[in-house]
């Protein structure tokens, strides 16, 4: 069957560009009210992502042409798709045949698949930035959980259609950059990797990472397209937004318009559900302990972290507060240190954070 093992791919990769060969004559408005249940998936997919939670996804383990014999389009990319450049005649060609039925419902299948992520996308780019960016980290982090779990042709298949160059498990400076520049670790820069020929030297387990960043991207692109079918679904998802957006409503005394620049980045960055590194986590769950906030108010900002876990949350806190371990209360990194860990943002001609907020504090009340 034409493209056979490309809708086998779909069915668990929806994302991969390379459906616009398969289902190029798509009409999105017609095909959507085939299949409504399209949008129902696609919505839900947004209020996981809203509430905290990650979907989960089957990675697949098996690509069709490895070990086939048939010679569908003599091709020395197929199986190792080191230099494939998705001319797709060799899917175009495809004789493989598990026969009428079960062919249909694999393609069946692949299209459900894409329509539910199209809707996903058109239903996020119809709502606010932070909520599409939730949804775009936590789509990007569970599929990189399954590709962790592919065989080698499935991750290179991806990566090659995310634009990722490979030679091996090194990465193009190119690809190597634009990932790492969202990456917040010492270990990333690229004044700390080995270089060789344009290409970066990179594991396995790193590739996934890069391509995780490269998926965040694309899941992230807005979509310029509306259609009737979808205004029951935004509404529903608008009304759960509005809930999640109120985190800071019982604060109290504390004042966030103080806070300094470094936090209110990491804060940022947690409300529109990225992967924050361990030092702003620190950084941040301490600060705002000094300045008065709770445990439970420090938890809720923490759920839209893409791989949270209330209890293992908890505990992380209760023992900044000083609740656990040996009872001592950690104050926050001074300046310096939140330079060295790249997570300084801005100038603030102070040497620590709780310098910033007190000022600022002073400064309210003189006024």
């Amino acid at each position: 069957m034409k493209y056979l093992p490309i809708f086998h791919l779909l069915s668990a990769y929806p994302f991969l560009k390379v459906s616009l060969h398969t289902f190029k004559d798509l009409n999105i408005t017609e095909e959507l009210g085939r299949f409504p249940e399209a949008i129902e998936i696609g919505k839900n997919l947004i209020l996981s992502a809203l509430k905290g939670h990650s979907s989960k996804k089957e990675p697949l383990r098996s690509f069709l042409c490895i070990g086939c014999d048939l010679g569908c389009y003599k091709c020395k990319s197929v199986g190792n798709l080191e230099d494939c450049n998705f001319c797709m005649k060799c899917f175009e060609n495809c004789r493989f045949s598990y026969g009428i039925e079960t062919d249909e419902e694999i393609k069946k299948n692949a299209k459900l698949s894409v329509l539910s992520y199209v809707s996903a996308k058109i239903l996020a780019s119809n709502l606010e930035d932070w909520v599409r960016m939730r949804f775009a980290v936590r789509e990007a982090n569970s599929y990189a959980k399954a590709l962790e779990a592919e065989i080698d042709v499935i991750l290179r298949f991806v990566a090659l259609d995310l634009g990722i160059k490979l030679k091996g498990w090194d990465t193009h400076v190119s690809s190597y950059v634009r990932a790492s520049s969202r990456i917040r670790s010492e270990d990333w820069r690229l004044l700390n990797r080995k270089l060789a020929k344009g290409f970066v030297k990179t594991t396995r387990s790193e590739v996934l990472r890069i391509i995780e960043e490269f998926l965040r991207s694309r899941i992230f692109e807005r979509v310029e397209f509306y259609t009737d079918l979808l205004e029951p679904h935004l509404r529903e998802l608008r009304s759960v937004a509005i809930k999640e957006k109120k985190f800071d409503a019982e604060l109290g005394e504390v004042d966030l318009n103080c806070l300094p620049p470094c936090m209110l980045e990491i804060l940022s960055e947690l409300q529109r559900g990225m992967n924050v590194p361990h030092t702003a986590r620190f950084a941040l769950t301490s600060f705002l302990l000094n300045i008065g906030m709770s445990v439970e108010d420090v938890l809720r900002l923490f759920k839209s972290a893409p791989d949270f876990d209330e209890e293992r949350s908890r505990y992380q806190i209760e023992h900044i507060a000083g609740r656990k371990g040996k009872g001592a209360e950690y104050s926050p990194p001074a300046c310096d240190t939140m330079r060295t860990y790249q997570n300084c943002v801005a100038n603030c001609n102070v040497s620590h954070p709780l310098s910033y907020y007190q000022n600022c504090k002073k400064r309210k009340k003189s006024t």
